[in-house]
């Protein structure tokens, strides 16, 4: 059994700021830590895809080291948007994962899965991109795992939303990617983050999905002239399994918190 918990859009704050001036992000980050310490049977591997700070300083990502600290299992980490690439690198230098220069990619092994990390942020910018070289290591690495399955990991999710101020940050000029992944079959999954909110869609037979914010979710406005909006809904995360069988992958949408139960019935 192989399992990943994904985790995405924690946007850290320094110590005693509020994101957006309103919610506590790092409380919640921090209950998330306490959720993902008491699952049974524990992860491989704790995947957070992108926004870990709000504004990329080096004073959040000290925030994030310390509030990581209790985390008993493995993680990696990757950038999205809100995030620095240098300051990034800085902070997570003691992690082999994280390549030295350029683009963060990374490829990691995690139980019978290979973990492919794709680099989609722009500095400075909120949109995401692919660049002729990112997509160049991203074949590359299809290529030499041809023979066993492959997670694509990636902040900005691959597709339209349908919500006008989310997809005017999305990511641009998909076509070559769709095209590269169309023609590899060992694409168990994409899985993505920066929308706040859990989504699942497809490229042919790849199935992607989104990871919901430990923080706020963005409403479901899908009107032309919708205005930005967010909620505090329940946090959450998503619990990837792998069983022993081929094709046995299943997904699961975890609530972060405590709740009333277990009731003696199903």
């Amino acid at each position: 059994m192989t399992v990943i918990a994904q985790l995405s859009d924690i946007h850290v704050r320094p110590r005693g700021m509020l994101y957006q001036g309103l919610v506590d992000s790092n409380a919640m980050f921090a209950r998330a830590i306490e959720t993902l310490n008491r699952l049974n049977p524990a992860p491989n591997l704790v995947l957070i895809t992108g926004d870990l700070t709000d504004e990329g300083s080096p004073d959040e990502y000290e925030a994030l080291r310390e509030l990581l600290a209790p985390l008993k299992h493995a993680f990696a980490v990757m950038p999205g948007n809100h995030d620095d690439r240098g300051h990034l690198r800085a902070a997570f230098a003691d992690q082999l994962w994280l390549p030295a220069e350029g683009e963060l990619h990374f490829g990691i092994e995690v139980g019978a899965v290979r973990i492919l990390a794709l680099d989609t942020s722009v500095p400075g910018l909120h949109h995401g991109e692919l660049s002729l070289a990112s997509l160049t290591w991203l074949e590359q690495e299809l290529a030499a795992n041809e023979h066993r399955p492959v997670v694509i990991a990636m902040h900005h999710p691959p597709f339209v939303t349908g919500i006008p101020y989310l997809d005017l940050y999305g990511l641009r000029d998909v076509g070559a990617f769709v095209e590269l992944v169309s023609r590899y079959d060992n694409i168990d999954r994409i899985v993505a983050g920066h929308v706040h909110r859990s989504m699942q869609t497809r490229i042919g037979s790849v199935p992607i999905l989104t990871c919901p914010s430990t923080t706020t979710q963005i409403a479901l406005r899908v009107e032309p002239d919708a205005e930005p909006a967010s909620y505090l809904e329940p946090p959450a995360f998503i619990l990837h399994r792998w069983g022993e069988r081929p094709g046995s992958a299943v997904s699961h949408l975890c609530y972060i918190g405590r709740f009333e139960g277990p009731l003696p019935f199903a």
